[in-house]
């Protein structure tokens, strides 16, 4: 039998993607009997702050794939958090600690305009293959 580590996604038997996906299943619905002021639904907005995290967690040095990333702190999240001021709606943004480390300014921005900040991860690494252990000691 081949090993699943071995295999690309697209190659993994159902009973490996399968248990992927019901190993985050908390199974719980949040549906509430009734919503605030009789609204008939909610929404959340999130935002992914990763900037040049995407390349580095990959062991990247590519000049242009970190512009794309500065990108996102010189212009993405000014417009977004300008857009969020002005129609008054808070959101989560989620960030690496790499990224909270590179644009300390943005963090506190972000604070200060009422959102909130969540972990996402210490450089953007794909949690879902990192052991337990590994995943704790980077989130701590």
């Amino acid at each position: 039998m081949t090993d699943v580590a071995q295999l690309e996604p697209w190659q993994w038997p159902e009973e490996h993607w399968r248990g992927l996906v019901n190993h985050v299943r908390a199974g719980q619905a949040y549906r509430p009997t009734t919503w605030k002021d009789g609204a008939r639904c909610a929404f959340a907005l999130s935002f992914d702050s990763d900037h040049e995290t995407n390349e580095l967690r990959d062991g990247g040095k590519s000049i242009g794939r970190m512009a794309w990333g500065q990108y996102g702190a010189r212009v993405g999240v000014p417009k977004i958090l300008d857009l969020l001021a002005r129609h008054s709606v808070p959101a989560s943004f989620f960030v690496p600690a790499v990224t909270a480390l590179l644009y300390p300014d943005e963090q506190r921005r972000i604070v200060s305009e009422g959102h909130e900040i969540g972990i996402h991860s210490w450089i953007h690494e794909l949690n879902s293959v990192l052991p337990y252990g590994a995943e704790r000691d980077l989130m701590m």
